[in-house]
């Protein structure tokens, strides 16, 4: 075997990623995305979901880190396809559920974050405690919301 047939057998595009390997860079994503360096947690993330596009934890990193750069239809796509992936995926339904908050879907969003509660009744996730305070939150807020429309449409001019 000559230097150069090495050289082509070791590159990234002849072979893939071992699990191993897929682990270790998914660790360094997530390394990259909790010290706010998100373009270099995104390249990680879009790498890996091309490699295993059956993988939603890939989706829902994305989802996240698009999430924090308020790139909220972005971030929604991804939740939604992670969870395509794994409709059980406690992290890409909160996550969801705080994108429709934010772009006041309140009942999308205490939809998602009941979900999570339903998924852990007896609450061992630290996410299912943030998703019943979430829940509650958006009801709270569809319910005045609900009054305050309720209120102004018996106005007459």
């Amino acid at each position: 075997m000559t230097t150069e047939s090495k050289a082509t057998a070791s590159t990234q595009e002849e072979r893939p990623l071992s699990g191993p390997e897929m682990i270790e860079r998914a660790m360094k994503g997530f390394q990259a995305y909790e010290q706010g360096r998100y373009e270099d947690a995104r390249a990680v993330f879009v790498e890996l979901a091309a490699y295993d596009p059956t993988e939603g934890y890939y989706r829902t990193a994305l989802g996240a880190i698009c999430l924090a750069v308020d790139e909220l239809d972005d971030a929604l796509a991804h939740f939604n396809e992670a969870l395509r992936l794994n409709p059980t995926d406690c992290p890409a339904l909160v996550n969801r559920g705080e994108v429709h908050l934010r772009l006041g879907s309140l009942l999308e969003a205490a939809e998602d974050f009941s979900r999570v509660v339903a998924l852990d009744p007896e609450n061992k996730d630290p996410l299912s405690e943030r998703a019943r305070l979430l829940a509650e939150a958006a009801r709270q807020s569809a319910a005045e919301e609900a009054l305050q429309d309720s209120t102004d449409g018996g106005t007459t001019l």
